[in-house]
């Protein structure tokens, strides 16, 4: 096999779909309940139709046939003040065989041509179980970041004694203000060190519950509130906006009473209002780079994406 590295051609989405699709349903063969129905292909073909129109990349050939791709987003500020170039996981993908040849040739090509235009900063969701794919990019200097995992909407039913969980309506944000306020703050300090912009707590909390389908949880004990959990219909993949997936979209649970399970109590809530809404998947993404919510999402959760990150010194382009 011949591998030839050509540029973007927009006219060649309906192929890139073909071969994302096919490695898609490797990962379902590894996580059979990932959603993979008619709605699903459709909105592949959707979005990877858009990114095509308004992204920029490099393509692979393999005697004049279509074998791989690789696209992504500009992005002005991507991990720091360098523009970079973020890879969804619907931006790129390879035939099986020979797969991480030809991501090798791609990153290689892709990356000289990227830095050459000032973009110096680059992550890429990967599907998870394709473990070859993910060394691939290991050894290209990239590291683990961020992970999208999903679940059956399914009862866990911790056991937690003078523990309550209520959901919560406009009048009660102002119990979870400064949980809410110290779970912007975790991010700033080790081992995760996200900058983290000043806030009003309060009003995020506002205008967060104000879009529709958006729904909060607080636990409370002896009538004070200790933690809180949130979910909305769409996330960070284009898996998570199909029509019977919800998302968690923040939790957090004081430090002092983190050891008591509380946070499993919410995910069980929520778990149980999503059966009764009829919804049959449970999404969430968090980083990876954040201990305490790695440990625990991996407890109840399945990773189908691992995003991987990498920045490039700003000196090469002196």
């Amino acid at each position: 096999m011949k591998i030839e590295i050509r540029e973007f051609d927009k006219s060649l989405s309906n192929e890139a779909a073909a071969l994302f699709k096919q490695a898609y349903l490797e990962e379902v063969y590894a996580m059979p309940f990932l959603p993979k129905d008619e709605q699903m292909m459709q909105r592949f073909d959707d979005s990877i139709k858009e990114l095509f129109e308004h992204g920029w990349g490099v393509m692979a050939f393999d005697d004049q046939k279509l074998i791989g791709y690789m696209a992504g987003w500009k992005v002005s500020q991507l991990f720091g003040p360098v523009k970079g170039i973020f890879s969804p996981m619907i931006g790129h993908a390879a035939k099986k065989e020979h797969r991480r040849l030809i991501y090798g040739k791609m990153l290689e090509h892709g990356m000289k041509q990227w830095v050459q235009q000032g973009y110096l900063s680059f992550a890429a969701s990967i599907l998870a179980h394709d473990k070859g794919l993910l060394d691939e990019f290991f050894v290209n200097g990239f590291g683990m970041r961020c992970i999208d995992a999903i679940r059956k909407s399914e009862r866990i039913q911790p056991s937690i004694k003078d523990v309550t969980i209520v959901k919560a309506e406009l009048e009660d944000l102002k119990e979870i203000t400064s949980l809410h306020q110290s779970h912007h703050e975790y991010y700033k300090y080790s081992p995760i060190f996200m900058p983290r912009q000043p806030q009003d707590a309060l009003a995020d909390l506002i205008e967060w519950l104000s879009y529709q389908n958006h729904h909060l949880w607080i636990a409370k004990k002896e009538d004070v509130a200790i933690g809180y959990i949130r979910i909305q219909p769409d996330g960070e993949t284009v898996v998570s906006t199909h029509s019977q997936v919800m998302n968690v979209s923040g939790a957090y649970v004081m430090e002092e009473v983190r050891a008591l399970g509380v946070a499993s109590l919410l995910l069980d809530e929520v778990q149980r209002w999503l059966i009764e809404q009829g919804y049959h998947f449970c999404g969430v993404d968090y980083e990876a780079i954040n201990p305490a919510a790695y440990h625990f999402w991996n407890r109840y959760f399945t990773p189908y994406t691992v995003s991987v990150t990498r920045r490039i010194d700003e000196r090469i382009a002196q």
